[in-house]
């Protein structure tokens, strides 16, 4: 009986263990023009890697070298590498960063799994989605998928963890009575 208990505890710490980390999405961009509508071009992408979207649902330029077989192979990697705790919790907070580069407009988006106490994760993937620089609407040049082979550890900063923590509530204070006398 004690061993059942001792077995069943162990399976409950295993199985609740990873979901005290949190999972964040990086979300790096040097557009300064259409920046909204880069981004949610980006996460159109992300739903076509996952496969929950089709190809079709985006759009690309002429320039574009892309084809289906190509996308296939990054959606795999994409979900091969995509954190599973994002899969169950959802996204948690949106980190911003910038980025300057000489390059074409690029949004990264960074999907990823922190664990408790910690800075640093190798859990995660990234999609790099390169624009075409011309006309008003924007159009998808290339896509990429990077994960801890390609890109290391990524460390977040203190300013960027603060996001990882629940705003501190203020103290209920009861107002002070008189005393009667």
């Amino acid at each position: 009986m004690k061993n059942r208990k001792a077995l069943l505890l162990l399976f409950a710490l295993v199985i609740f263990c990873p979901s005290f980390g949190q999972t964040f999405v990086l979300q790096e961009t040097n557009i300064k023009k259409n920046t909204a509508q880069c981004v949610n071009a980006a996460k159109k992408c992300e739903l076509v890697l996952l496969r929950k979207q089709t190809l079709y649902t985006l759009s690309f330029s002429n320039k574009s070298s892309l084809t289906n077989h190509v996308v296939n192979d990054l959606s795999e990697k994409f979900i091969k590498f995509f954190p599973k705790e994002s899969l169950a919790q959802g996204d948690g907070p949106v980190i911003e960063r910038g980025f300057e580069s000489q390059r074409d407009p690029v949004v990264k988006l960074t999907y990823g799994f922190i664990p408790p106490n910690k800075k640093a994760t190798t859990d995660y993937v990234q999609v790099i989605v390169a624009f075409d620089n011309g006309g008003n609407s924007p159009k998808i040049n290339d896509i990429l998928v990077k994960n801890k082979v390609d890109l290391g550890i990524i460390t977040l900063t203190d300013r960027e963890m603060l996001k990882f923590k629940p705003a501190p509530t203020k103290p209920t204070t009861k107002p002070a009575s008189k005393k009667k006398g």
